[in-house]
């Protein structure tokens, strides 16, 4: 399942952002707030959307590698 993240165009956090990257991303289960798990998520890849609904944002495309 294809997932990402709108980043704006400004934000601190997107120079630290590589496409290649694992990090380790807390997932929040759907059925329940309190119940969270840790899981080695990789950064796909970084996209500048110039035009349209995120005009000045960047999508950070995720995969989550374990389960």
């Amino acid at each position: 399942m294809p997932m990402c993240v709108l980043v704006k165009e400004d934000s601190h956090i997107l120079p630290l952002l590589k496409a290649g990257d694992t990090l380790n991303l807390k997932y929040y289960s759907p059925g329940s707030p309190h119940s969270t798990e840790y899981l080695k998520t990789a950064i796909r890849d970084i996209t500048k959307d110039n035009h349209g609904r995120f005009k000045n944002h960047y999508l950070v495309g995720l995969e989550i590698l374990e389960t």
